[in-house]
């Protein structure tokens, strides 16, 4: 890529993530206990671009960061890795908290109440903004992989999934408030299940037997996945519960079922080895992907 090529992607990515966080912080604003970003409108949208500049700069550190370390196998990136994911997860929160004080610093009417709803409203931020950005990166025609595209659809369907866990179980529930609210938190919990942690390969063996496989793993991953979320829900406006190990365990079957299109999709794409990074969308907001290992 030739220098002035690079010198106008940079705008357009810090717009890109500009807008995918000015949205997370919307969606997290809407549906976070305990985070706000204005009363009216105009105080909103300003409590919301506000804060985004102060994360998209954090961003942008971080992306600095990254990128120091050497794309190669060694052992070296690897515990550079191994360092550097704590490090990124801690100044999402961080940088969160101090956007919202420098908003109030500035007289508008921003509320972050606690560590808790710091981190919840840190991560709903990061993984709605990775989907917007997929999304983006699917409209734009710049998915010449397909890893976006499926990234929207692991979001999509797991939200599918939720819905159907809340109208078929009777041990889960949503609690009641306004439909785009339940939504947005649906959204939200579904960006947690969407996230992918790793890929089974079994070479040599057929579509079915890896399908059938890749659902035993995908229902114990959400299994796991499903108690963060009842979790992260307990720091919400309108909260997900499920009641007992036999609502848990009847909810990962389903959800993994809707889900089973992406996993079958990734299971025929020889090129995407998994990433190194245990949850995949951490560094994503910090710049490019890094490195595969």
């Amino acid at each position: 890529m030739s220098n002035g090529s690079r010198g106008a992607a940079a705008p357009a990515a810090l717009l890109l993530d500009l807008v995918a966080t000015a949205v997370g912080l919307a969606v997290a604003a809407a549906v976070v206990a305990g985070f706000d970003l204005g009363g009216r409108p105009a105080a909103r949208c300003a409590g919301v671009l506000g804060a985004a500049v102060v994360l998209v700069a954090v961003h942008a550190a971080g992306g600095a960061l990254v990128r120091r370390f050497p794309a190669d196998r060694s052992c070296a990136f690897c515990l550079g890795a191994a360092l550097l994911v704590p490090l990124l997860l801690a100044a999402e929160p961080a940088a969160l908290w101090l956007a919202v004080r420098l908003a109030g610093g500035l007289g508008l009417a921003a509320r972050l109440s606690g560590p808790g709803a710091t981190v919840v409203a840190a991560v709903v931020v990061v993984l709605v903004g990775v989907t917007v950005r997929h999304l983006w990166s699917v409209l734009a025609d710049r998915d010449g992989d397909g890893q976006a595209l499926r990234g929207v659809a692991r979001h999509l369907l797991a939200v599918a999934g939720l819905a159907l866990v809340v109208a078929l179980l009777d041990g889960a529930s949503q609690a009641n408030g306004p439909g785009w609210r339940q939504l947005l938190t649906l959204v939200a919990l579904g960006a947690v299940l969407g996230l992918k942690f790793s890929r089974l390969s079994l070479p040599g063996f057929g579509v079915r037997l890896r399908s059938a496989a890749g659902l035993v793993v995908a229902t114990a991953g959400n299994l796991l996945k499903l108690w963060l979320v009842t979790r992260l829900g307990s720091r919400l406006e309108l909260p997900l519960s499920l009641a007992g190990f036999g609502t848990f365990a009847v909810a990962a079957v389903i959800v993994a079922v809707v889900m089973l299109p992406t996993s079958v999709a990734s299971g025929r794409d020889t090129a995407d080895p998994g990433d190194p990074f245990p949850p995949g969308a951490t560094a994503e907001p910090y710049g490019p992907p890094p490195p595969r290992l």
